[in-house]
């Protein structure tokens, strides 16, 4: 595995050189994305026009985020990323959603080789190694920061079906990091909509999941080694994490979704021991991974060095970028040959902008959280 200084002195010019031709390649008629050919005649933007990620937010402006809702997937997927399929066997493309509260999800693509298990020699800079696999990679080297085992069985409880969390992760899982997976599907879209509609639905569907659970660890005690859940969820379950640690084998919780509170992170590390990861992000991105070296029990999360993430103040304006330790709305943008994307509001998501960490040479955010304030639900994911 690389190193954490291996990623850190990863070569500015070779990071600049590789967004500068992810880039042209999304604008060029004959191999790119129609939104982004678009995007560009309508900007004036040329080749060799952008060599940093905050130029690509300045040339091409925000992000419509309709535009994931209102085409078709294959409106934002370079025709570059068809051709490497043709041409690479065992290439495939990744469709997935994003969870939603209300409305369409939107779409988004992932470049994967699903074939492909030595992970040692791939570069984030290399336009031939493919985002799906790299997004292992850099999974498989948090866990090593985090001390926790590969080959555990592992029970998730997590929105599977066309999210990037059950494509991403049910096939990558079960061929590089877990043993077995005990799977229990979450429908994010549907949570969120009961909880608005009518408490007692939410409250049904919260106790179905809850059930579900139950029957498998009754049923497979004590072979539940890792759980990887929501914030929401684990707390709603503690009984039984503690009796899977106490009484069990559990060795490690990963958590995702709904933010996990800093109390609740406390007394899984400390009280119960466990070593505890977090991951946030949606669809269209791919992961943010939560850094091992904690600042007390702040959950500070890294963006992949595919995808770059900034805070603003003001939700309307993506130039108004706050400083580090000031809080804000996060912006995300990708560059990978088989989709750009400028820059995207994550309307709602708050989180305080903090330094490159660790073997995270982006910087991140801290604490990300949902504004709750404007009739935002959370739900359980």
């Amino acid at each position: 595995m690389a190193t954490s200084t291996e990623i850190n002195v990863s070569s500015k010019l070779e990071q600049r050189n590789f967004l500068t031709e992810c880039v042209d390649i999304a604008i060029d008629p004959e191999l790119g994305s129609p939104f982004m050919i678009k995007s560009a005649a309508e900007k004036g933007v040329k080749k060799g026009d952008v060599t940093s990620w905050e130029e690509l937010a300045e040339h091409f402006g925000p992000t419509d985020p309709n535009t994931f809702r209102d085409h078709s997937v294959k409106y934002t997927i370079t025709k570059w990323a068809y051709d490497y399929k043709k041409n690479h066997p065992g290439a495939e493309l990744s469709l997935v959603e994003t969870g939603g509260t209300t409305g369409l999800p939107k779409k988004g693509i992932q470049l994967g080789n699903l074939t492909r298990t030595d992970f040692e020699n791939m570069n984030w800079y290399d336009i031939n190694d493919t985002s799906f696999e790299l997004l292992v990679k850099l999974n498989l080297e948090v866990f090593q920061d985090f001390k926790i085992p590969l080959g555990l069985n592992w029970l998730v409880i997590v929105p599977t079906g066309p999210h990037t969390i059950g494509k991403y992760f049910i096939k990558t899982w079960e061929r590089d990091i877990a043993d077995l997976i005990y799977t229990i599907d979450l429908d994010p879209r549907f949570i969120k909509k009961a909880m608005m509609a009518d408490p007692k639905i939410g409250g049904m569907y919260l106790q179905h999941l809850q059930d579900q659970t139950m029957n498998i660890v009754k049923q497979e005690f004590p072979n539940i080694q890792g759980i990887f859940t929501t914030g929401v969820l684990l707390e709603k379950m503690f009984p039984m994490v503690q009796r899977l640690k106490q009484q069990g084998d559990l060795q490690a919780i990963a958590h995702g979704g709904t933010p996990m509170p800093e109390e609740t992170y406390k007394v899984l590390t400390e009280d119960l021991d466990l070593p505890v990861t977090g991951y946030y992000g949606q669809s269209l991105f791919g992961t943010l991974f939560q850094t091992s070296e904690l600042d007390g029990f702040n959950i500070d999360y890294y963006p992949h060095p595919r995808f770059s993430t900034f805070v603003i103040s003001d939700e309307n304006d993506i130039s108004s970028r706050v400083n580090f330790g000031e809080m804000g709305t996060v912006t995300s943008q990708r560059v990978s040959p088989e989709t750009v994307i400028p820059a995207l509001v994550q309307n709602g998501d708050l989180g305080e902008f903090i330094k490159p960490k660790g073997r995270f040479s982006g910087a991140g955010v801290r604490n990300p959280h949902r504004d709750l304030s404007q009739g935002q639900q959370m739900g359980v994911y």
